[in-house]
């Protein structure tokens, strides 16, 4: 199994290896199915870009660091829900959210890492929502290297979810931070962090951010967690960076927008190449991605040449030099095909 961008799809050699969600968070295409060329163009039609599928280059690979997706996509719809319910001017369903944190915080408890699901994998109607998870993922990982109590993770995890659920009163998106805060802090059974968290999740250390331009310590280390899990899952989901670029970018803000210890933790937590990942080493020799074992940035690869499977952690000799190209890939599967 790996991650692709919808556009790399090949109907001849590749299938589906996980569900496409439709915006009622209902299968649209079951897993195990190759695609139509229709059909393709129909997932391109309601946003969505990218894809889980098998093919014979990644035959093998689980993706066990993967969140659960039905977990992920119920956690999704809640949001929207939620999200529906303040444009209502209805309550928050806090039982609800408190029960989706616990499943979270679950998740990211039994992995080593956690492997998004882009949020752009679902049709665009669910993408904001489904960031609003991803964000939360990636938080309590970095909350777990910060080592965060469970009552820390709990408030952090509310906040995330609810970072962005000032959009839907706010006029312009200048407002939205302070938006959350108001309709976060007026949930009673809701820390004030958390709608903290929410406020601040646009400010920088420096003080360049917005809306109140805080700086230092004001930029509460709860925020600058959230905000910047905001900033990796915008990268890798709509911008499509890798994971190593996403991280290397976010490493070179430490002491501008977020402090040295949330980007050591960003570093500690998430993974530089993802399994299902094309890679160069510096033999030249091309591999792939297979897990991540006891290291998080010295994956375990297959040689493509050979099948040879080497724990990079084993090699110290042995590096990651890039990435294969788009253009690489798919010259690999039309040979293999």
């Amino acid at each position: 199994m790996r991650l692709i961008q919808i556009e790399e799809y090949k109907e001849h050699s590749m299938q589906l290896a996980k569900p496409v969600y439709d915006a009622k968070g209902r299968v649209l295409l079951a897993a195990g199915n190759r695609i139509h060329p229709k059909y393709l163009q129909k997932l391109k039609s309601i946003g969505v870009t990218f894809l889980l599928i098998e093919d014979a280059s990644s035959h093998g690979i689980t993706l066990e660091e993967m969140v659960d997706m039905p977990t992920w996509i119920d956690a999704t719809q809640l949001i929207k829900d939620s999200f529906e319910r303040v444009k209502l001017r209805k309550v928050l369903p806090i039982k609800e959210l408190q029960q989706c944190v616990f499943k979270l915080l679950y998740e990211v408890r039994k992995r080593k890492a956690v492997l998004l699901i882009p949020s752009t994998s679902v049709a665009d109607e669910l993408q904001p929502y489904a960031h609003s998870v991803n964000v939360t993922l990636i938080a309590l990982q970095i909350g777990k290297f910060l080592q965060y109590t469970e009552s820390q993770q709990r408030d952090l995890a509310i906040g995330c979810l609810l970072h962005d659920i000032g959009k839907v009163v706010a006029n312009r998106v200048e407002e939205h931070p302070e938006k959350g805060f108001s309709i976060i802090r007026n949930a009673r059974e809701i820390n004030l962090l958390s709608a903290h968290i929410a406020y601040q999740h646009h400010e920088r250390l420096d003080g360049q951010g917005y809306p109140r331009k805080i700086s230092g310590e004001d930029f509460l280390q709860f925020a600058q967690v959230c905000s910047i899990a905001n900033e990796y899952e915008n990268m890798i989901s709509l911008h499509h960076v890798t994971s190593y670029e996403a991280i290397e970018r976010l490493m070179a803000k430490s002491d501008s927008h977020y402090s040295h210890a949330v980007v050591n933790a960003l570093f500690k937590g998430v993974p530089s190449f993802l399994p299902g990942t094309f890679i160069r080493l510096n033999t030249s020799e091309k591999a792939i991605v297979t897990k991540i074992d006891t290291h998080l940035h010295r994956p375990v690869i297959k040689l493509l040449e050979t099948d040879e499977e080497r724990s990079l952690a084993d090699f110290p000799t042995l590096i990651i030099t890039e990435e294969l190209s788009r253009e690489e890939v798919e010259e690999m599967d039309e040979t293999n095909g």
